[in-house]
């Protein structure tokens, strides 16, 4: 009895500083031509870059927003989710991206929606010499605080594009990617599970069975490819598979993360993978 009174106060004081964790909050606002947004959420998520795709030793992601998101909206390598949020007009407000080490110089994505489907979000890159972009920012092991303004003067370089005015205070706890559960090179990387996908994508495509393709591409894929699957003819389907055949030689790593994964092939590209319902899906 003595023993499971002295577990259980262990338990609670490994416990209580995820517990006494503050959530992540935001002051400020957002200007997108005539519409003004409260920002009221912070987020922020770093990236360890493993897989050797990013353009810096590691990226760190601050996300500041008008209403209250899931922390894994921010992790990936690109095309984050977020981003597709943003342009479905489900969120509005910042995401920061910088080189913790080079804090300079920032990338700033709006997350508004576009003018029209087709357009991408609008980005913008900051720099400033010797001053860093992001004033009195604060980075420790667990939390990251600072703030930022800008307001844009005159018109926009390009009509298209929205003029932007932003003054935000923010303070958020530092999330981390997910940990590297496998890391396979070579031919176990080229008979991995996530290769069987592109396979088995590959049959799918070459058969013209769009059900198929289906059944091996996750939800989100299947909203993304849909617009593309119902122009495509059979004879540019197999052209398309026999290519994706021909590329699983190729593959010199599948970096895997819990749930999440990347195949990774020559000159940096790559294609991403979801295990969903319990199975390997493609998710591009």
């Amino acid at each position: 009895m003595k023993l499971f009174l002295l577990f259980l106060l262990f338990s609670a004081v490994l416990l209580q500083p995820a517990l006494a964790l503050d959530p992540g909050a935001a002051e400020g606002s957002l200007q997108v031509n005539e519409e003004t947004i409260s920002l009221s959420r912070a987020y922020s998520h770093l990236h360890d870059n493993s897989e050797g795709l990013l353009h810096s030793p590691k990226e760190l992601r601050i996300l500041l927003v008008d209403r209250e998101v899931s922390q894994e909206a921010l992790e990936g390598i690109a095309f984050l989710p977020v981003e597709e949020m943003a342009k479905e007009g489900r969120i509005r407000g910042l995401m920061l991206q910088l080189d913790p080490g080079k804090q300079n110089h920032v990338l700033l994505t709006l997350l508004y929606p576009p003018a029209s489907p087709e357009q991408s979000l609008t980005t913008q890159t900051i720099e400033s010499t010797p001053e860093k972009v992001l004033k009195e920012l604060k980075i420790t092991g667990e939390r990251i605080s600072g703030e930022i303004a800008h307001h844009d003067v005159g018109k926009p370089q390009f009509e298209d594009m929205p003029k932007i005015s932003y003054t935000v205070r923010f303070s958020a706890p530092l999330f981390h990617e997910p940990p590297v559960t496998a890391d396979l090179k070579g031919k176990a990387a080229q008979d991995s599970p996530q290769a069987l996908v592109i396979r088995e994508k590959a049959r799918a495509l070459a058969q013209g069975d769009f059900d198929a393709l289906k059944r091996v591409s996750t939800q989100h894929a299947n909203r993304q490819n849909q617009p593309f699957l119902a122009s495509m003819d059979k004879s540019a389907a197999k052209e398309i598979a026999s290519d994706m055949e021909k590329s699983i030689s190729r593959i010199q790593r599948v970096v895997v993360r819990n749930d999440r994964a990347v195949a990774i092939f020559p000159e940096n590209e790559w294609v991403s993978f979801v295990r969903e319902d319990g199975k390997w899906k493609s998710d591009d």
